[in-house]
């Protein structure tokens, strides 16, 4: 969930299913995607060297209030590529304060 137009990051930590967290390489890139359900991409963003996906205003002030998917996908420096949050839930909020 977050507030259309307000700033925010998130930490992208990746584990298997034993709970071994996977070394991010510098090769590696990791895309946060969000879209309108059955529609098209709305935001696309890379995580940077820190692995944060970083959100500026700007990114969702001209987006309605809704409900979005979002999804999470690690490429490999090898190429290969792992879908490693799937679609899920992105909530955009109105804000009340201006």
């Amino acid at each position: 969930m977050l507030t259309r137009g307000d700033s925010a990051s998130l930490l992208i930590k990746i584990v298997d299913l034993e709970g071994k967290e996977y070394e991010i390489q510098p090769a590696d890139t990791i895309k946060f995607s969000v879209r309108i359900p059955g529609g098209e991409t709305v935001i696309e963003k890379a995580a940077d060297s820190e692995h944060y996906i970083v959100f500026a205003p700007a990114d969702t002030s001209g987006l309605e209030v809704g409900i979005y998917q979002y999804d999470v996908q690690l490429t490999t420096g090898y190429g290969n590529v792992y879908t490693v949050v799937v679609p899920t839930i992105f909530e955009l909020t109105d804000e009340v304060s201006s």
